[in-house]
Protein backbone atom coordinates (compact mmCIF):
# COMPACT_ATOMS: atom_id res chain seq x y z
CA UNK A 1 0.00 0.00 0.00
CA UNK A 2 2.78 2.38 0.95
CA UNK A 3 4.64 1.50 -2.26
CA UNK A 4 1.55 2.42 -4.31
CA UNK A 5 1.29 5.76 -2.48
CA UNK A 6 4.98 6.42 -3.09
CA UNK A 7 4.61 5.66 -6.78
CA UNK A 8 1.49 7.82 -7.02
CA UNK A 9 3.28 10.69 -5.29
CA UNK A 10 6.28 10.31 -7.58
CA UNK A 11 4.06 10.39 -10.69
CA UNK A 12 2.32 13.54 -9.45
CA UNK A 13 5.70 15.16 -8.78
CA UNK A 14 6.88 14.29 -12.32
CA UNK A 15 3.68 15.73 -13.84
CA UNK A 16 4.07 18.96 -11.85
CA UNK A 17 7.72 19.17 -12.90
CA UNK A 18 6.79 18.71 -16.56
CA UNK A 19 4.19 21.47 -16.30
CA UNK A 20 6.72 23.82 -14.70
CA UNK A 21 9.24 23.06 -17.42
CA UNK A 22 6.97 23.77 -20.39
CA UNK A 23 8.82 27.04 -20.79
CA UNK A 24 11.73 24.96 -22.13
CA UNK A 25 9.75 25.10 -25.40
CA UNK A 26 10.75 28.76 -25.73
CA UNK A 27 14.41 27.78 -25.68
CA UNK A 28 13.70 24.91 -28.10
CA UNK A 29 12.50 27.54 -30.58
CA UNK A 30 15.38 29.91 -29.88
CA UNK A 31 17.97 27.16 -30.31
CA UNK A 32 16.29 26.07 -33.55
CA UNK A 33 16.68 29.67 -34.70
CA UNK A 34 20.33 29.51 -33.68
CA UNK A 35 20.75 26.27 -35.63
CA UNK A 36 19.43 27.95 -38.76
CA UNK A 37 22.25 30.53 -38.58
CA UNK A 38 24.99 28.40 -36.99
CA UNK A 39 27.09 27.87 -40.18
CA UNK A 40 26.08 31.15 -41.81
CA UNK A 41 29.03 33.42 -40.99
CA UNK A 42 31.48 31.57 -43.29
CA UNK A 43 28.78 30.84 -45.86
CA UNK A 44 27.52 34.41 -46.05
CA UNK A 45 31.01 35.89 -46.33
CA UNK A 46 32.28 33.41 -48.92
CA UNK A 47 29.20 32.76 -51.07
CA UNK A 48 27.18 35.97 -50.67
CA UNK A 49 29.80 38.70 -50.09
CA UNK A 50 32.50 36.84 -52.10
CA UNK A 51 35.25 37.54 -49.57
CA UNK A 52 38.16 35.39 -48.33
CA UNK A 53 38.88 33.30 -45.26
CA UNK A 54 40.59 36.25 -43.54
CA UNK A 55 37.24 38.02 -43.25
CA UNK A 56 35.57 34.86 -41.93
CA UNK A 57 37.98 34.77 -38.98
CA UNK A 58 37.66 38.52 -38.46
CA UNK A 59 33.84 38.50 -38.52
CA UNK A 60 33.65 35.51 -36.17
CA UNK A 61 35.94 37.23 -33.67
CA UNK A 62 34.10 40.57 -33.87
CA UNK A 63 30.70 38.95 -33.33
CA UNK A 64 31.94 36.92 -30.37
CA UNK A 65 33.73 39.88 -28.79
CA UNK A 66 30.52 41.90 -28.88
CA UNK A 67 28.87 39.27 -26.68
CA UNK A 68 31.35 39.69 -23.82
CA UNK A 69 30.26 43.11 -22.47
CA UNK A 70 26.65 42.33 -23.38
CA UNK A 71 26.37 39.19 -21.25
CA UNK A 72 27.95 40.95 -18.27
CA UNK A 73 25.64 43.95 -18.65
CA UNK A 74 22.44 41.92 -18.97
CA UNK A 75 23.40 39.55 -16.16
CA UNK A 76 24.11 42.37 -13.73
CA UNK A 77 20.95 44.24 -14.76
CA UNK A 78 18.87 41.10 -14.24
CA UNK A 79 20.33 40.66 -10.74
CA UNK A 80 19.82 44.31 -9.78
CA UNK A 81 16.19 44.33 -11.00
CA UNK A 82 15.40 40.86 -9.68
CA UNK A 83 13.65 40.04 -12.96
CA UNK A 84 14.18 37.17 -15.43
CA UNK A 85 11.28 36.95 -17.90
CA UNK A 86 11.71 40.43 -19.39
CA UNK A 87 15.31 39.63 -20.32
CA UNK A 88 14.30 36.44 -22.11
CA UNK A 89 11.81 38.49 -24.13
CA UNK A 90 14.40 41.18 -24.90
CA UNK A 91 16.80 38.48 -26.08
CA UNK A 92 14.30 36.67 -28.29
CA UNK A 93 12.47 39.64 -29.80
CA UNK A 94 15.73 41.60 -30.11
CA UNK A 95 17.31 38.69 -31.98
CA UNK A 96 14.30 38.56 -34.28
CA UNK A 97 14.37 42.23 -35.24
CA UNK A 98 18.16 42.40 -35.57
CA UNK A 99 18.28 39.45 -37.97
CA UNK A 100 15.56 41.01 -40.13
CA UNK A 101 18.07 43.77 -40.84
CA UNK A 102 19.96 41.31 -43.06
CA UNK A 103 17.93 42.65 -46.01
CA UNK A 104 20.08 45.81 -45.76
CA UNK A 105 23.37 43.91 -46.02
CA UNK A 106 25.37 44.10 -49.24
CA UNK A 107 28.89 44.59 -47.88
CA UNK A 108 31.05 43.42 -44.99
CA UNK A 109 30.67 46.56 -42.86
CA UNK A 110 26.88 46.33 -42.68
CA UNK A 111 27.07 42.57 -42.10
CA UNK A 112 29.37 43.13 -39.12
CA UNK A 113 26.92 45.74 -37.84
CA UNK A 114 24.05 43.25 -37.93
CA UNK A 115 26.16 40.59 -36.19
CA UNK A 116 27.19 43.00 -33.42
CA UNK A 117 23.63 44.24 -32.85
CA UNK A 118 22.41 40.65 -32.79
CA UNK A 119 24.97 39.67 -30.17
CA UNK A 120 24.27 42.72 -28.01
CA UNK A 121 20.54 42.00 -27.78
CA UNK A 122 20.53 38.20 -27.94
CA UNK A 123 22.76 37.95 -24.87
CA UNK A 124 19.92 39.34 -22.74
CA UNK A 125 18.42 35.84 -22.50
CA UNK A 126 21.71 34.07 -21.83
CA UNK A 127 22.50 34.91 -18.16
CA UNK A 128 18.96 34.16 -16.92
CA UNK A 129 18.14 30.79 -18.48
CA UNK A 130 19.70 28.56 -15.84
CA UNK A 131 18.64 30.94 -13.07
CA UNK A 132 15.06 30.36 -14.23
CA UNK A 133 15.65 26.61 -13.91
CA UNK A 134 17.16 26.81 -10.44
CA UNK A 135 14.59 29.25 -9.11
CA UNK A 136 11.73 27.03 -10.26
CA UNK A 137 13.11 23.72 -8.93
CA UNK A 138 14.25 22.34 -5.62
CA UNK A 139 17.99 21.93 -5.17
CA UNK A 140 17.73 18.15 -5.35
CA UNK A 141 16.16 18.49 -8.81
CA UNK A 142 18.83 20.81 -10.25
CA UNK A 143 21.10 18.21 -11.95
CA UNK A 144 18.21 16.41 -13.67
CA UNK A 145 16.35 19.55 -14.72
CA UNK A 146 19.49 21.22 -16.10
CA UNK A 147 20.27 18.03 -18.00
CA UNK A 148 16.75 18.08 -19.50
CA UNK A 149 17.22 21.71 -20.47
CA UNK A 150 20.53 20.86 -22.16
CA UNK A 151 18.90 18.10 -24.18
CA UNK A 152 15.97 20.31 -25.24
CA UNK A 153 18.39 23.07 -26.28
CA UNK A 154 20.52 20.67 -28.29
CA UNK A 155 17.51 19.13 -30.00
CA UNK A 156 16.47 22.64 -31.03
CA UNK A 157 19.91 23.33 -32.49
CA UNK A 158 19.85 20.12 -34.54
CA UNK A 159 16.29 20.82 -35.75
CA UNK A 160 17.42 24.25 -36.96
CA UNK A 161 20.40 22.77 -38.81
CA UNK A 162 18.18 20.13 -40.38
CA UNK A 163 15.62 22.71 -41.56
CA UNK A 164 18.42 24.87 -42.96
CA UNK A 165 19.82 21.91 -44.87
CA UNK A 166 16.42 21.04 -46.39
CA UNK A 167 15.82 24.68 -47.35
CA UNK A 168 19.18 24.94 -49.14
CA UNK A 169 18.47 21.74 -51.05
CA UNK A 170 15.12 23.12 -52.20
CA UNK A 171 16.59 26.52 -53.12
CA UNK A 172 18.97 24.83 -55.60
CA UNK A 173 22.03 26.94 -54.73
CA UNK A 174 20.45 30.37 -55.29
CA UNK A 175 22.83 32.23 -52.92
CA UNK A 176 21.30 35.65 -53.45
CA UNK A 177 18.00 34.28 -52.16
CA UNK A 178 18.79 31.37 -49.86
CA UNK A 179 21.40 32.76 -47.44
CA UNK A 180 19.60 36.01 -46.52
CA UNK A 181 16.33 34.06 -46.24
CA UNK A 182 17.89 31.72 -43.66
CA UNK A 183 18.61 34.75 -41.46
CA UNK A 184 15.04 35.97 -41.98
CA UNK A 185 13.61 32.53 -41.17
CA UNK A 186 15.74 32.51 -38.04
CA UNK A 187 14.32 35.91 -37.09
CA UNK A 188 10.78 34.56 -37.51
CA UNK A 189 11.54 31.57 -35.27
CA UNK A 190 13.07 33.88 -32.65
CA UNK A 191 9.82 35.88 -32.77
CA UNK A 192 7.85 32.68 -32.14
CA UNK A 193 10.20 31.92 -29.23
CA UNK A 194 9.42 35.37 -27.82
CA UNK A 195 5.66 34.82 -28.12
CA UNK A 196 5.96 31.46 -26.38
CA UNK A 197 8.03 33.07 -23.62
CA UNK A 198 5.22 35.55 -22.91
CA UNK A 199 2.82 32.66 -22.35
CA UNK A 200 4.99 29.95 -20.81
CA UNK A 201 7.62 31.69 -18.66
CA UNK A 202 6.53 32.71 -15.18
CA UNK A 203 8.54 34.98 -12.91
CA UNK A 204 9.71 32.93 -9.91
CA UNK A 205 8.89 34.10 -6.39
CA UNK A 206 12.29 33.19 -4.98
CA UNK A 207 15.40 34.77 -6.44
CA UNK A 208 18.91 33.34 -6.36
CA UNK A 209 22.06 35.43 -6.30
CA UNK A 210 24.55 34.49 -8.99
CA UNK A 211 27.44 34.65 -6.55
CA UNK A 212 25.82 32.03 -4.27
CA UNK A 213 25.90 29.35 -6.96
CA UNK A 214 29.58 28.50 -7.06
CA UNK A 215 28.81 24.78 -6.89
CA UNK A 216 27.11 24.79 -10.28
CA UNK A 217 29.43 24.10 -13.17
CA UNK A 218 28.75 24.90 -16.82
CA UNK A 219 29.38 22.47 -19.64
CA UNK A 220 29.59 23.87 -23.17
CA UNK A 221 27.59 21.65 -25.47
CA UNK A 222 28.95 23.42 -28.54
CA UNK A 223 32.32 24.89 -29.35
CA UNK A 224 31.32 27.37 -32.03
CA UNK A 225 32.79 30.85 -31.69
CA UNK A 226 29.37 32.45 -32.06
CA UNK A 227 28.17 30.83 -28.83
CA UNK A 228 30.78 32.57 -26.66
CA UNK A 229 30.25 33.17 -23.82
CA UNK A 230 28.05 30.19 -22.94
CA UNK A 231 28.41 30.42 -19.18
CA UNK A 232 25.14 31.44 -17.62
CA UNK A 233 26.19 31.52 -14.00
CA UNK A 234 29.90 32.20 -13.83
CA UNK A 235 30.51 35.30 -15.93
CA UNK A 236 33.74 37.25 -15.73
CA UNK A 237 32.72 40.14 -13.51
CA UNK A 238 31.01 38.10 -10.80
CA UNK A 239 33.61 35.34 -10.67
CA UNK A 240 37.00 36.83 -11.47
CA UNK A 241 36.65 39.80 -9.19
CA UNK A 242 34.98 37.92 -6.33
CA UNK A 243 36.65 37.91 -2.94
CA UNK A 244 38.11 34.85 -1.26
CA UNK A 245 41.17 32.68 -1.57
CA UNK A 246 43.23 33.13 -4.74
CA UNK A 247 43.34 30.32 -7.25
CA UNK A 248 46.06 27.72 -6.87
CA UNK A 249 48.90 27.75 -9.40
CA UNK A 250 47.85 24.34 -10.70
CA UNK A 251 44.29 25.65 -11.23
CA UNK A 252 45.52 28.68 -13.18
CA UNK A 253 47.86 26.48 -15.22
CA UNK A 254 45.04 24.07 -16.07
CA UNK A 255 42.73 26.90 -17.13
CA UNK A 256 45.41 28.47 -19.33
CA UNK A 257 45.92 25.10 -21.03
CA UNK A 258 42.20 24.78 -21.80
CA UNK A 259 42.42 28.20 -23.48
CA UNK A 260 45.48 27.09 -25.46
CA UNK A 261 43.73 23.94 -26.62
CA UNK A 262 40.60 25.87 -27.58
CA UNK A 263 42.86 28.21 -29.58
CA UNK A 264 44.24 25.17 -31.42
CA UNK A 265 40.79 23.70 -32.06
CA UNK A 266 39.46 26.97 -33.48
CA UNK A 267 42.44 27.24 -35.82
CA UNK A 268 40.99 24.16 -37.50
CA UNK A 269 37.25 24.76 -37.07
CA UNK A 270 36.99 28.36 -38.29
CA UNK A 271 38.72 28.08 -41.70
CA UNK A 272 37.76 24.49 -42.49
CA UNK A 273 34.30 25.29 -43.96
CA UNK A 274 36.00 27.88 -46.19
CA UNK A 275 38.52 25.22 -47.26
CA UNK A 276 35.60 22.96 -48.19
CA UNK A 277 34.02 25.75 -50.24
CA UNK A 278 37.05 27.39 -51.86
CA UNK A 279 39.37 24.43 -52.48
CA UNK A 280 37.01 21.47 -52.75
CA UNK A 281 34.09 23.31 -54.34
CA UNK A 282 31.64 22.32 -51.61
CA UNK A 283 28.20 23.94 -51.70
CA UNK A 284 26.31 25.69 -48.92
CA UNK A 285 24.22 22.52 -48.50
CA UNK A 286 27.32 20.36 -48.03
CA UNK A 287 28.58 22.68 -45.28
CA UNK A 288 25.20 22.69 -43.53
CA UNK A 289 25.21 18.88 -43.62
CA UNK A 290 28.73 18.92 -42.18
CA UNK A 291 27.64 21.11 -39.25
CA UNK A 292 24.57 18.94 -38.73
CA UNK A 293 26.56 15.69 -38.51
CA UNK A 294 29.11 17.36 -36.24
CA UNK A 295 26.42 18.38 -33.77
CA UNK A 296 24.48 15.12 -33.95
CA UNK A 297 27.63 13.18 -33.08
CA UNK A 298 28.43 15.62 -30.28
CA UNK A 299 24.92 15.18 -28.86
CA UNK A 300 25.17 11.39 -29.03
CA UNK A 301 28.49 11.46 -27.20
CA UNK A 302 27.08 13.78 -24.52
CA UNK A 303 24.68 11.02 -23.48
CA UNK A 304 27.49 8.63 -22.58
CA UNK A 305 30.52 10.84 -21.90
CA UNK A 306 29.82 11.23 -18.18
CA UNK A 307 29.51 7.49 -17.61
CA UNK A 308 32.63 6.68 -19.61
CA UNK A 309 34.59 9.34 -17.74
CA UNK A 310 33.61 7.63 -14.52
CA UNK A 311 34.57 4.22 -15.85
CA UNK A 312 37.92 5.02 -17.48
CA UNK A 313 38.97 8.17 -15.62
CA UNK A 314 39.26 11.81 -16.66
CA UNK A 315 42.88 11.64 -17.78
CA UNK A 316 42.32 8.72 -20.13
CA UNK A 317 39.13 10.24 -21.60
CA UNK A 318 40.76 13.63 -22.16
CA UNK A 319 43.92 12.16 -23.73
CA UNK A 320 41.84 9.92 -25.96
CA UNK A 321 39.66 12.82 -27.13
CA UNK A 322 42.40 15.39 -27.73
CA UNK A 323 44.76 13.07 -29.55
CA UNK A 324 41.93 11.53 -31.59
CA UNK A 325 41.29 15.06 -32.83
CA UNK A 326 44.99 15.45 -33.58
CA UNK A 327 44.79 12.32 -35.75
CA UNK A 328 41.72 13.70 -37.55
CA UNK A 329 43.35 17.07 -38.26
CA UNK A 330 46.49 15.24 -39.40
CA UNK A 331 44.33 13.35 -41.88
CA UNK A 332 42.98 16.69 -43.11
CA UNK A 333 46.55 17.99 -43.52
CA UNK A 334 47.44 14.86 -45.51
CA UNK A 335 44.48 15.53 -47.82
CA UNK A 336 45.53 19.17 -48.30
CA UNK A 337 49.18 18.56 -49.16
CA UNK A 338 48.59 15.46 -51.27
CA UNK A 339 45.71 16.97 -53.22
CA UNK A 340 43.05 14.52 -52.07
CA UNK A 341 39.94 16.53 -52.94
CA UNK A 342 37.23 14.11 -51.88
CA UNK A 343 34.45 16.11 -50.24
CA UNK A 344 32.87 13.12 -48.51
CA UNK A 345 36.15 12.39 -46.71
CA UNK A 346 36.56 16.01 -45.60
CA UNK A 347 32.96 16.22 -44.37
CA UNK A 348 33.42 12.97 -42.44
CA UNK A 349 36.57 14.30 -40.75
CA UNK A 350 34.84 17.46 -39.59
CA UNK A 351 31.77 15.54 -38.43
CA UNK A 352 33.75 13.04 -36.37
CA UNK A 353 35.51 15.94 -34.61
CA UNK A 354 32.15 16.74 -32.99
CA UNK A 355 31.95 13.34 -31.31
CA UNK A 356 34.93 14.07 -29.08
CA UNK A 357 33.84 17.55 -27.94
CA UNK A 358 31.42 16.32 -25.25
CA UNK A 359 34.17 14.20 -23.68
CA UNK A 360 36.58 17.14 -23.69
CA UNK A 361 34.10 19.67 -22.28
CA UNK A 362 32.92 17.44 -19.43
CA UNK A 363 36.49 16.38 -18.58
CA UNK A 364 37.63 20.03 -18.46
CA UNK A 365 34.87 21.24 -16.17
CA UNK A 366 35.07 18.21 -13.88
CA UNK A 367 38.86 18.48 -13.68
CA UNK A 368 38.71 22.17 -12.78
CA UNK A 369 36.31 21.29 -9.98
CA UNK A 370 38.96 18.91 -8.64
CA UNK A 371 42.11 21.00 -9.11
CA UNK A 372 40.47 24.09 -7.54
CA UNK A 373 39.79 24.65 -3.85
CA UNK A 374 36.12 24.05 -2.91
CA UNK A 375 35.76 27.66 -1.70
CA UNK A 376 36.90 29.23 -4.98
CA UNK A 377 35.51 26.71 -7.44
CA UNK A 378 33.09 29.31 -8.80
CA UNK A 379 35.93 31.74 -9.43
CA UNK A 380 37.82 28.97 -11.27
CA UNK A 381 34.82 28.27 -13.51
CA UNK A 382 34.55 32.00 -14.22
CA UNK A 383 38.19 32.14 -15.28
CA UNK A 384 37.70 28.97 -17.33
CA UNK A 385 34.81 30.43 -19.33
CA UNK A 386 36.66 33.70 -19.90
CA UNK A 387 39.94 32.08 -20.97
CA UNK A 388 38.10 29.61 -23.19
CA UNK A 389 36.40 32.53 -24.91
CA UNK A 390 39.72 34.29 -25.41
CA UNK A 391 41.08 31.11 -27.00
CA UNK A 392 38.08 30.95 -29.32
CA UNK A 393 38.37 34.56 -30.44
CA UNK A 394 42.16 34.43 -30.79
CA UNK A 395 41.99 31.19 -32.77
CA UNK A 396 39.44 32.71 -35.15
CA UNK A 397 41.59 35.78 -35.89
CA UNK A 398 44.93 33.96 -36.24
CA UNK A 399 43.48 31.16 -38.36
CA UNK A 400 42.08 33.68 -40.81
CA UNK A 401 45.45 35.41 -41.17
CA UNK A 402 47.50 32.20 -41.56
CA UNK A 403 45.01 30.57 -43.96
CA UNK A 404 44.90 33.72 -46.09
CA UNK A 405 48.63 34.35 -46.39
CA UNK A 406 50.20 30.91 -45.88
CA UNK A 407 47.47 28.48 -46.88
CA UNK A 408 45.01 26.15 -45.16
CA UNK A 409 47.51 23.33 -44.79
CA UNK A 410 49.97 25.38 -42.77
CA UNK A 411 47.15 26.64 -40.55
CA UNK A 412 46.16 23.05 -39.80
CA UNK A 413 49.79 22.04 -39.14
CA UNK A 414 50.15 24.84 -36.57
CA UNK A 415 46.86 23.72 -35.03
CA UNK A 416 48.27 20.20 -34.64
CA UNK A 417 51.48 21.49 -32.99
CA UNK A 418 49.49 23.55 -30.48
CA UNK A 419 47.19 20.63 -29.66
CA UNK A 420 50.06 18.19 -29.13
CA UNK A 421 51.87 20.58 -26.78
CA UNK A 422 48.67 21.48 -24.92
CA UNK A 423 47.51 17.87 -24.76
CA UNK A 424 50.79 16.63 -23.26
CA UNK A 425 50.89 19.44 -20.68
CA UNK A 426 47.25 19.16 -19.61
CA UNK A 427 47.57 15.40 -19.12
CA UNK A 428 50.08 16.10 -16.35
CA UNK A 429 47.50 18.17 -14.43
CA UNK A 430 44.24 16.35 -15.17
CA UNK A 431 43.03 14.21 -12.23
CA UNK A 432 42.71 10.51 -12.90
CA UNK A 433 39.19 10.07 -11.52
CA UNK A 434 35.93 11.98 -11.32
CA UNK A 435 34.59 13.42 -8.02
CA UNK A 436 32.85 11.17 -5.54
CA UNK A 437 29.15 10.50 -6.08
CA UNK A 438 28.06 13.06 -3.53
CA UNK A 439 29.61 16.04 -5.30
CA UNK A 440 27.49 18.27 -7.52
CA UNK A 441 28.88 19.00 -10.95
CA UNK A 442 26.05 19.73 -13.31
CA UNK A 443 26.00 21.12 -16.80
CA UNK A 444 24.45 24.09 -18.49
CA UNK A 445 24.51 25.34 -22.00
Amino acid sequence: MNNEKDKSGEMQHIKKSNVKNRWFLSYLFSNAAGGLTSPLIPLFIVFYLHLSVFYVGFASAVASSAAVPAVIFWGNLSDSMGKRKIFVMIGFFGSSFSLMMIILVHQLFTFLGVLVIFQLVSMASTPVSTLLILENATESEWPNVISQFNIVSYVGLIIGLLIGTVFLVLSSGNNAFALPMLYIFSGIVYFVAGLSAITLIKESKEKLARGDLDNINSVRLTERVRYFPTSILHIAKSSIYSHGKPLLKRTKFYIVLTGLLMFGFQMFFVPYPVYIADILGGSETIIFVMYLFNNVLSASAFMVSGKLSGKYGLRYILNMSIFSRVVIISAAVFCVFYGIEEISVSVALYSIMGFFWSFISIAWVTSISKVALPENRGKAIGWYNSVLGIGQIGGAIISGIISEFMGFGYDFVISIAILIIGGILISTVTPAKIPAKGSRATGSS
